[in-house]
């Protein structure tokens, strides 16, 4: 079974990938937030993502995704090209130039 694919306005249609409400927000505000990843599976290209404060949090419940960690999460739906995208703004680099 492949992997689930969504339609973006921008990229088309495109691998689905998740990541934390903090790492949209600051790609819409262009304000860098940090950008960390999963390990597992360690074939997925585009893992699920999170910002340095839900890195952060999830610290507190030692790396599990509940209660609050997973509240401060909040995940969101990105295309494959945005997720590229966020990847390279969170972490430095100009995306757009």
């Amino acid at each position: 079974m492949g992997k689930p694919t969504i339609t973006c306005e921008t990229h088309g249609l495109q691998d689905e990938t998740w990541v934390c409400q903090h790492i949209v927000a600051g790609l819409e505000n262009r304000k860098r937030v940090g950008f960390f990843w999963t390990t597992e599976p360690p074939e997925n290209p585009r893992p699920d993502a999170y910002c340095h404060a839900c890195n952060e949090r999830v610290k507190l419940t030692n790396g599990e995704w509940i209660g609050a960690a997973l509240e401060h999460l909040e995940p969101k739906c990105l295309c494959g090209g945005c997720y590229d995208l966020a990847k390279k703004f969170h972490s430095g680099e100009n995306p757009w130039s």
